[in-house]
């Protein structure tokens, strides 16, 4: 049967252009049988432009289209994964709840006295700092009631655990445990260390409840500092006895494995308190020396400045002017700068991070 004119006019265009055949839209070679008279017979090539063939030629339309189907698709798979996780969640979820009521229950008094000890704790810390800011107008009874009810906190944590001996943690030894377990490790020093925050903001009550006459309020700030670095040196090594304890035992691993970890700890501990002993060292000589935020004012800004202090307003009691040229009471400033670095008027940085001189104490948990 002979071979149809249109297929071996196909073959002669592909010897003439190369690559024809491996083109990626088809080309299609007929007769037009309605062509016109003077071109009847004659061969039409359909060859599809590039943005047909692609889906990216000049038509933005077509463009947006496409993305806007690649983000539905995307979105189509995100919520099939949601729903190929959610059967496992409903599966999951009831278990893992059961196993956490197991646990708080097995453990409900020491959980019950831990939450309590950390509310009192947050409720005791921002009522310290909301009387230390008010200065003589502060509740002396307040801080009495402190005074009293933290130390008998502390009595009743370690009369309730009197067993285990809790109280050993205070003097760099080990409570009366038969197992250290994860839990009880961090049970331990979590609750060491909410009593010695609880010791902490009593020893800054009684510095709160000095007069102004043994302690003017402008130097209290650093007191408050020097007494939180202390006390935040102090958490820190209590944990120590308890966590090489954990860490050696050996009953369930090797010993090289025990006593390599034991070492890594005690490096990493040392790092840690030397870091802690400078910063110490610097609050408690800051303690000792007078810090100076400025200079005596002349006459003429004084007139400048007006009779009030910006910050009291009262008239000025011992006036000071600061570099960006602004007058305070020099007891007002002080304080001031002892909860914020920048001028009351102004803005401009002053001094570094007032951190601890405001009365309060951190709340992170020394756990390690």
């Amino acid at each position: 049967m002979e071979e149809p004119l249109s297929n071996r006019l196909g073959n002669v265009l592909q010897g003439f252009i190369p690559g024809l055949s491996t083109m990626d839209a088809p080309v299609s070679l007929n007769s037009n049988p309605r062509a016109n008279d003077n071109n009847e017979g004659a061969i039409i090539i359909d060859m599809p432009s590039e943005g047909a063939a692609g889906g990216t030629g000049d038509n933005p339309a077509e463009g947006n289209g496409n993305e806007a189907g690649n983000n539905a698709e995307a979105r189509g798979n995100t919520a099939s994964e949601i729903r190929a996780v959610r059967p496992l969640l409903e599966r999951v979820l009831p278990f893992v709840l059961i196993l956490l009521v197991k646990i708080l229950y097995d453990h409900r008094l020491g959980v019950v006295v831990l939450i309590g000890l950390i509310g009192t704790f947050i409720h005791h810390n921002s009522s310290l700092k909301r009387q230390v800011m008010l200065r003589d107008k502060r509740q002396i009874h307040s801080l009495l009631i402190m005074l009293v009810l933290l130390p008998f906190n502390i009595f009743f944590c370690y009369y309730v655990f009197l067993e285990q001996e809790l109280y050993k943690s205070l003097i760099f030894l080990k409570p009366n445990f038969e197992n250290y377990d994860l839990w009880t490790l961090l049970w331990v020093t979590g609750i060491t260390d909410t009593v010695i925050k609880f010791m902490t903001i009593a020893a800054k009550c009684a510095v709160a409840i000095l007069p102004r006459s043994c302690l003017s309020f402008k130097r209290r700030g650093k007191h408050y500092m020097m007494i939180e670095q202390v006390s935040q040196l102090y958490r820190l090594l209590t944990p120590v006895p308890v966590w090489i304890a954990y860490l050696s035992d050996y009953t369930d691993s090797h010993w090289i494995v025990s006593y390599l970890l034991t070492f890594v700890y005690i490096l990493a501990k040392a790092n840690a308190v030397y870091v802690m002993g400078q910063e110490v060292r610097t609050a408690v000589r800051t303690v000792f020396h007078d810090v100076h935020y400025g200079n005596s004012p002349a006459e003429e800004d004084m007139k400048n400045a007006g009779d009030a202090c910006p910050i009291c307003q009262d008239v000025f009691k011992e006036p000071i002017q600061l570099h960006c040229k602004h007058i305070f009471c020099e007891e007002c400033v002080a304080m001031w700068f002892d909860r914020e670095r920048t001028c009351p008027m102004c803005r401009a940085k002053i001094v570094e991070s007032p951190k601890w001189r405001d009365g309060g104490t951190t709340t992170y948990v020394q756990l390690f």
